[in-house]
């Protein structure tokens, strides 16, 4: 049995009442149970889900130290740092790419993250073993502060874990203590997409065939019983369900069809209910609309400003949560006191098209803020050689620092007089 099958279990007969009576709570009027799980039916909650955890996956991750040199604050890389290992290899089973993706996935719809701390002999953290959110209550002493988790293991046992065992990263919270969970907010937008996108499973399965409604001719006496009326009723839509609805149709005698009840989507508003759906769940969470698929008032130029604006208003704090998170739950107050920090690199996420980018890069190349190699660096081009000139920052020659006297004007006066005032 995995790890992972050991967790979600409830410790008794009463936690399993409750949370039923709480999965009936959450049964909207569409008639869809909509948890953090059953959520990713939705096809927006999908695309949202989908996009957030890909990008953070995919964003470089590294430990730097911040030291001071020259009075201003610099970085440096600290590649075998514990922790840089750590979250390279977080387990036996998952890579450090799967291990982010999954933990964003599980950040987005639960609103929080799960991991325990498993400490080798000497101290350091060897391994992050996640766990279901749903198998985890936070709690806090009312006398003392201390928070404690309590984990639902196989077999109805629950264990008891500090803050120093477990690695929480947590989202905006109403009790300070858990993520409100996005999806269980907005779980009746959710629903209604999910019933939406069942009833046009259903309908298109059924070859949209329009509802049938039989008369009865005049002077027949109709079925003897409601059994049989049911009967036929029956074989009927067995015989023309699906890929069947071409069949040829002989109907009884005494009965003839009449006219077909149609649906219109306009009438019914069932296009529009899709599309008014998708941007209510899409607002919900911050995503501009285009990444969820709606691109009604989409261009080339505002699709690349919506792309921008994802980072910076979606990803971007989803960052800070794990950057935050990792630096307090698996650095040392040694690392702390030392300048250890852990970054997701952004600038490849953050970067404008091409001419943009090298615009940009010209100005601060030309105004001596980096020179010829640190541009090259961002580029992820080789440096040059430093005699030729790799290392050089360069400015324009008529510029000089405020305050300082202009040489020409000192050159330009004759027999050692003063300039003029």
């Amino acid at each position: 049995m995995s790890w992972l099958d050991r967790f979600g279990r409830k410790s008794s007969s009463v936690e399993q009442v409750l949370r039923r009576l709480e999965a009936a709570y959450e049964r909207d009027v569409a008639g869809v149970n909509v948890t953090p799980d059953t959520a990713m039916q939705s096809p927006t909650v999908h695309a949202i889900v989908t996009a957030i955890s890909n990008r953070i996956a995919t964003l470089p991750l590294h430990v730097y130290r911040k030291t001071e040199v020259d009075g201003r604050m610099v970085k440096e890389h600290v590649p075998n740092h514990p922790v840089m290992r750590l979250i390279a290899a977080p387990n036996g089973w998952q890579t450090g790419f799967d291990f982010w993706q999954d933990a964003a996935s599980c950040l987005v719809r639960h609103g929080n993250f799960f991991a325990l701390k498993v400490r080798g002999q000497t101290g350091p953290i060897r391994r992050l073993m996640p766990i279901p959110p749903d198998a985890v209550e936070v709690k806090q002493d009312p006398q003392t502060l201390d928070v404690t988790y309590m984990v639902n293991m196989e077999g109805g046992r629950t264990n008891v874990y500090t803050v120093d065992e477990m690695f929480h990263v947590r989202g905006p919270s109403r009790n300070f203590l858990t993520g409100d969970s996005p999806v269980r907010d907005v779980a009746r937008a959710i629903g209604l997409e999910i019933a939406a996108e069942k009833f046009g499973a259903s309908f298109f399965a059924n070859g949209a065939l329009p509802f049938m409604v039989f008369k009865y001719m005049q002077g027949s006496a109709g079925f003897k019983t409601k059994e049989e009326q049911a009967e036929f009723i029956n074989s009927f839509q067995r015989a023309f369900n699906g890929t069947e609805r071409f069949k040829a149709m002989l109907l009884p005698k005494g009965i003839e069809g009449g006219d077909t009840v149609k649906i219109e989507n306009d009438r019914a508003q069932f296009l529009e209910t899709r599309k008014l759906q998708r941007e209510i769940i899409a607002g919900a969470f911050g995503v501009p609309p285009h990444m969820v698929g709606h691109l009604a008032n989409s261009t080339y130029n505002n699709v690349e400003q919506q792309s921008l604006d994802f980072v910076q208003n979606v990803v971007l704090p989803h960052v800070r949560r794990f950057e935050a998170g990792m630096e307090d739950g698996l650095l040392t107050q040694e690392d702390r006191n030392a300048g250890i920090v852990v970054r997701f690199n952004l600038d490849a996420a953050l970067r404008a098209d091409f001419k943009t980018r090298q615009e940009g890069l010209q100005i601060m190349r030309s105004w001596g803020i980096i020179n010829a190699n640190e541009w090259r660096e961002m580029e992820n081009l080789n440096p040059i050689p430093a005699e030729d000139g790799g290392e050089d920052f360069v400015r324009p020659l008529n510029m000089a620092v405020a305050g300082q006297t202009d040489e020409s004007e000192i050159t330009s006066t004759t027999d050692g007089e003063a300039p003029p005032n």
